[in-house]
């Protein structure tokens, strides 16, 4: 696990030191601080496969991610945040919210965002790839500034999850295995609470679609003519659904075939990468090696496992 603390800085210097933190373990944003001079924070970091905790404390700060910083950095994964003491207000997707102590709040660094801290605060957070989150939930495009209130059974299971794992990753290194169902957990967590499906149920009938699509991913002849016809929709709407999202409905399936196959590679729950391609629907092993490195930056062997 690392370590870091303003305290090991000069006063002058400390908060242009978390900054730089901040823009590394987190996105990159503007931040401004009422005391940028002695500004007091620090960070635990320990990773766990492709994903990351921190816990930090920190003076108060507002942070903001606006389009330039989406455009200028490549960060796109989810976090996960935990409130443990203090609390702040969460600005993503039109959803403000009070990030209070014992809420859980989830939020989209491929999205604009705004975070205001107006005083101290300590908080756990698990930063989780987006082909992870893909591969366990619909309608995380509009997930983000989602919040679990801290009355709720679901944030009670996340909470104590987070900072077990904190506790476990001080005294020793977290092993890749503990990911997946940590992962399981949340994504069910945030699926069943109450509220929290408002992402996921903006169109209903389009995750029908999904959820059918999501089924039968394993089938590599699943094509328009096959979602229509047990969809009881045309052609024309199912495209312009799609469209609105920015997206065609076999793309939004190829993407979601690769995104379960990162999730099964990395993860090590495939046995080996033809097992992965062919579950997700990839019979031809060539395409399936080049549409995977050009969305993940790696090859399936790359980002395969082996399971022990």
């Amino acid at each position: 696990m690392q370590r870091l603390s303003t305290a090991d800085v000069a006063p002058h210097a400390q908060y242009d030191f978390w900054h730089n933190i901040v823009e590394t373990s987190f996105a990159h944003c503007d931040g401004i601080a009422p005391n940028r001079r002695a500004f007091h924070a620090e960070i635990e970091i320990a990773s766990c496969g492709d994903s990351e905790l921190t816990a930090l404390t920190s003076d108060a700060v507002r942070y903001v991610r606006d389009a330039r910083h989406v455009r200028r950095s490549g960060t796109d994964a989810f976090f996960v945040s935990v409130m443990l003491e203090g609390g702040g207000y969460f600005r993503q997707n039109d959803r403000a919210v009070h990030h209070g102590a014992g809420t859980v709040l989830i939020y989209d660094s491929a999205r604009p965002y705004q975070y205001d801290y107006p005083g101290a605060y300590r908080t756990a957070l698990l930063r989780v790839p987006r082909p992870m989150m893909d591969a366990r939930m619909l309608g995380v495009r509009d997930l983000g500034g989602t919040l679990l209130g801290a009355d709720r059974p679901q944030a009670a299971l996340i909470r104590g999850l987070i900072t077990n794992l904190m506790d476990t990753a001080r005294d020793s290194d977290l092993p890749e295995q503990f990911i997946a169902p940590t992962l399981d957990l949340i994504a069910g967590a945030f699926g069943q609470g109450a509220g929290c499906s408002e992402a996921a149920g903006r169109n209903p009938a389009l995750n029908r679609i999904k959820r059918f699509m999501v089924e039968n991913m394993g089938n590599e002849d699943l094509g328009v003519a096959d979602i229509v016809a047990t969809q009881n929709i045309s052609a024309r709407s199912l495209g312009r659904a799609f469209a609105a999202e920015g997206t065609t409905p076999m793309s939004w399936l190829r993407d979601r075939r690769l995104a379960e196959a990162h999730a099964m590679l990395s993860e090590g729950r495939a046995r080996s990468v033809t097992e992965a391609a062919y579950d997700c629907g990839f019979r031809d092993l060539s395409y399936f090696g080049r549409a995977f490195k050009k969305a993940y930056g790696k090859t399936p062997r790359q980002a395969f496992v082996v399971r022990h």
